[in-house]
């Protein structure tokens, strides 16, 4: 269905994510955000940036493995 008219007649192209987006739960998605608490109050994109990287830092992340397909 289009819905505007500088739409109309065009191809609609479906995002294969679009099914992730209507379907999350966001509360629950932000609830196992380990670094939630430190980005809570920050203003701007390099504020988040610098706290999630000094997050990182203060974990340890496990070794990546190749899962067999």
């Amino acid at each position: 269905m289009q819905f505007t008219r500088r739409t109309s007649g065009s191809a609609l192209f479906v995002n294969p994510l679009m099914a992730v987006y209507f379907t999350v739960d966001l509360d629950t998605l932000a609830a196992r955000c380990l670094y939630l608490d430190r980005i809570e109050n920050t203003y701007g994109r390099r504020q988040v940036i610098t706290r999630i990287e000094a997050f990182r830092d203060e974990v340890s992340t496990r070794i990546p493995r190749a899962y067999p397909h």
